[in-house]
């Protein structure tokens, strides 16, 4: 075989007009002319004289056959063709020593069709057509049952669903399971028009949405979507909500008077220092006959007749917190002479002169079975009414008589004859001194521990984890007993 001669071996011209026309073109590789072919060069540039010296088709051949064009790329002294197919490089997988298609020659190998086009976006991966079938990687997700894929969701913040229902139809349909949404915790959250609903829709059975702002009204929807309420799903899955937390939330009180038409299961709300009216209370009392726990403290707009309503419509309630509300002496009264029998816990304090001796009498012969007992800022109440305390209550665990200032020290002595007292309150009742010799004849009892009332708000002011009524809010939270009195099975 010839050699190839170097530039040394060719004779040399000096650089004169008429020797410049006379010499002889230079030769031009068979590749080069292959390259300014592709780029769409005149026939007259790619014409050359032959090289004796240069190999021959056959030998050219040999070599593309082990030339991938991850090699030919690389080439820095080839031009950049605008109208080239895309070319693999090296570390997408081209294997120098076995190609892919040996096979095919180095013409061959440079068509469009040899190689599939990698997106610009994804680099990492590599398409190529062998033979009718093309490889595009595979879905480790596909191998997984929905048991396993949802275990998954589990441990993925709820706000990230979103992201899972875009990837696929599957995806979508198990984000839905409502066992992805028994519990959501959206506590200083800014809930959007009509998330609230879709939320709902999802199966919820504990949603902490306290110091939170909604959006939008009831009848708002999400941008873009249909009405939730319109959905197949609706009828059977929406507001399975069993407990409630609302307290101190920015929220219409259209929202939440509609919201309670539809929560039949509803055990446990509090809605705590928020706007509320007649016509929620009395939907409540209508539409929710297992409800044990309703904190209204603090709650404008609350009146007798609505309360009244819940009495009749709620004969499981056992905890009930209605202090400094807006009520009047006579909505006062009212709700004393309609309390249920079977409540447990009853805080109503803060109603200074309304709360007379009358109403707290009504109160003890109403509800024989209290445990705790809060009347607190009962200015008006006396020892006549206190005195009969241990007789008409004799399950009393905890009482607040806090700035009740016209009861005086001996009868808050006389208190020990309660036979399961645990707990007094007298804040701002008596100086020091006096308060230690009260704490040293009443030495077996807990005696201003609890400056904050728990009853019926679903966090206590002294409870080191965020629950609300003994249960975690977040989606991985605490196993509940399926003893307990907190749910019904339906």
């Amino acid at each position: 075989m010839a050699k190839r001669r170097s530039e040394s071996e060719f004779p040399k011209h000096e650089d004169t007009g008429e020797e410049n026309q006379n010499r002889p073109p230079i030769t031009r590789s068979v590749s080069e002319k292959r390259l300014k072919r592709h780029c769409g060069e005149t026939a007259a540039d790619s014409e050359t004289v032959q090289d004796p010296d240069a190999p021959s088709g056959e030998e050219i051949a040999d070599k593309e056959r082990f030339v991938t064009p991850a090699i030919v790329s690389h080439d820095t002294d080839s031009p950049n063709c605008p109208g080239a197919p895309r070319i693999l490089v090296l570390n997408q997988g081209a294997n120098v020593e076995n190609p892919p298609n040996a096979s095919l020659s180095g013409r061959e190998l440079l068509a469009p069709d040899a190689f599939l086009r990698t997106p610009p976006t994804v680099k990492s991966k590599v398409y190529l057509k062998l033979g009718e079938e093309t490889y595009r990687g595979f879905n480790v997700f596909d191998k997984l049952s929905d048991e396993i894929i949802l275990e998954v969701f589990h441990r993925l913040p709820r706000h990230m669903m979103c992201t899972c229902a875009l990837v696929c139809r599957r995806w979508t349909r198990l984000v839905c399971d409502f066992s992805l949404w028994r519990r959501l915790d959206l506590r200083k959250k800014c809930i959007k028009p009509g998330v609230l609903k879709i939320v709902l829709e999802r199966g919820v059975q504990i949603l902490r949405a306290s110091q939170c702002e909604v959006m939008g009204s009831f009848s708002s929807t999400v941008h873009g979507n249909p009405d939730p309420r319109s959905s197949p799903l609706s009828e059977d899955r929406m507001y399975r909500v069993q407990m409630l937390d609302l307290s101190m939330a920015n929220v219409e009180t259209n929202l939440v008077e509609n919201l309670l038409r539809f929560c039949p299961r509803l055990n446990r709300i509090s809605l705590e220092h928020i706007p509320i009216s007649e016509a929620l209370l009395m939907n409540l009392g209508q539409n929710s006959p297992h409800l044990q726990s309703l904190n209204l403290a603090m709650c404008t707009g609350t009146t007798g007749d609505g309360l009244k309503a819940i009495f009749t419509g709620c004969p499981w309630l056992k905890s009930l917190n209605i202090s400094w509300t807006t009520m009047e002496g006579d909505d006062v009264r009212k709700v004393a002479k309609a309390l249920p029998r079977q409540m447990l816990q009853l805080n109503i304090s803060g109603y200074r002169e309304k709360m007379t001796d009358e109403v707290v009498e009504d109160i003890l012969e109403r509800c024989p079975n209290l445990k705790i007992l809060d009347l607190s800022d009962s200015t008006e109440v006396t020892d006549a009414s206190v005195l009969k305390i241990p007789k008409a209550l004799p399950h009393l665990q905890t009482i607040c008589l806090s700035r009740c200032y016209r009861v005086n020290t001996q009868t808050i002595l006389s208190l020990h004859h309660a036979p399961c007292l645990q707990s007094i309150n007298v804040f701002g009742l008596m100086r020091d001194p006096s308060l230690a010799v009260l704490e040293e004849h009443m030495s077996k009892y807990r005696i201003n521990k609890d400056p904050f009332s728990s009853v019926a708000r679903p966090t206590p002011f002294n409870s080191r984890r965020h629950l609300i009524w003994g249960v975690s809010p977040s989606p991985r939270g605490l196993p509940v007993d399926p003893d307990s009195d907190l749910f019904f099975e339906y």
